[in-house]
C-alpha cells in the first residue's frame, strides 16, 4: 500500500523556485562572459541580452501556435551552436546565448506561474452572512440567529443574508419591528418581494431604522421577532424557491419600501 501522502490540488506554485533558478542561471552566465578567458563581444552582449529575452518570451507568453515554439526552440538551439563551434570567431557569444536563453527561460516560467496564481479564482463560500462565508447552512444558521437576535434598530439595524443570487434582508429592531425582504435574484430589482401580515390593519406607517435613515413604513410590513425568525428559517431551508407564500408580495411595494435598506 502506497502511503506517500499526495499533494494537495488546491496548493499552488508560487513561481519562487524558477525565478531563483533563472537569476542564478544567468548571474553565473553574465560572470563567465566578463570573467571568463574568452573575448568579450559586442555579439556576445547582444546574445546575453537577445537570449534572455528569447527565453522570458517563449516560457511566459508563448507563441500563438504550439509548432511556432517548437521552431523558435529549434532555431536558438542551431544558433547555439554555430556561435559554440566558432570560438575564436565569436567570442564567449555562445555561452553568453545558452545561458541567457536557460536563466530567461526559467525566469518566464516563474512569472507566467505567479501570474496564473493571481488570476486563480476564489471560491465562494456557500453562504454569505453580513459579508461573512460559511461553508454549511447550520454555520450560517447560527451566525444568522445570532445577527438577528443583535439588531438593536441603533448601531444594528440590518441583517443580510445570502445563497448564490439569493438573499434575504431584514431590517429594523425589536422596539419598532422589522421589515423583511427576499428574491431569487438579487440583481433584479424585480424579483424582491416584502412579507405582508395577513391580518386586517389600519392604514398607518411606522418609522423603522433601516441603515442609516429611517424608512416609513406600513403597519402591515412591520413584523416582530418571531415572524422575522421564522422568514429567516425558511429562507435558510429553501433560498432559492420558486414560488413563495401569499404573505410574500412583489411588486412597487416590495421595492419601494427596499430602497431605503440600500
Amino acid at each position: 500500500m502506497n502511503n506517500t501522502p499526495k499533494r494537495s490540488k488546491s496548493k499552488q506554485e508560487s513561481g519562487l523556485g524558477y525565478l531563483v533558478l533563472g537569476g542564478a542561471i544567468l548571474c553565473g552566465t553574465i560572470a563567465m562572459v566578463f570573467l571568463g578567458r574568452l573575448e568579450v563581444t559586442s555579439l556576445a552582449l547582444a546574445a546575453l541580452a537577445a537570449g534572455t529575452v528569447l527565453g522570458v518570451w517563449l516560457f511566459r507568453f508563448g507563441a500563438r501556435h504550439a509548432w511556432m515554439t517548437l521552431v523558435c526552440l529549434v532555431g536558438a538551439l542551431v544558433v547555439c551552436v554555430i556561435l559554440l563551434a566558432n570560438v575564436e570567431a565569436f567570442g564567449s557569444a555562445g555561452v553568453a546565448w545558452m545561458g541567457a536563453l536557460v536563466g530567461g527561460s526559467n525566469i518566464g516560467v516563474a512569472w507566467r506561474t505567479a501570474a496564473q496564481r493571481r488570476k486563480a479564482p476564489v471560491k465562494k463560500a456557500a453562504w454569505q452572512v453580513d459579508g461573512r462565508g460559511f461553508g454549511a447552512v447550520a454555520e450560517a444558521r447560527l451566525a444568522a440567529g445570532t445577527a438577528l437576535r443583535a439588531l438593536d434598530g441603533k448601531s444594528r439595524c440590518r441583517l443580510a443574508v445570502a445563497r448564490g443570487p439569493a438573499r434575504l434582508e431584514v431590517a429594523g429592531g425589536p422596539e419598532t419591528g422589522f421589515v423583511c425582504h427576499r428574491s431569487r435574484d438579487a440583481a433584479d430589482e424585480r424579483s424582491w418581494a416584502v412579507l405582508t401580515r395577513q391580518e386586517q390593519l389600519r392604514d398607518e406607517t411606522v418609522e423603522v431604522p433601516m441603515g442609516k435613515i429611517v424608512g416609513h413604513i406600513p403597519v402591515k410590513l412591520v413584523h416582530d421577532f418571531d415572524s422575522a425568525s421564522a422568514a429567516l428559517g425558511d429562507f435558510l431551508r429553501n433560498p432559492g424557491a420558486a414560488e413563495l407564500g401569499p404573505e410574500w408580495v412583489t411588486g412597487v411595494e416590495a421595492e419601494g419600501t427596499r430602497l431605503a435598506v440600500k
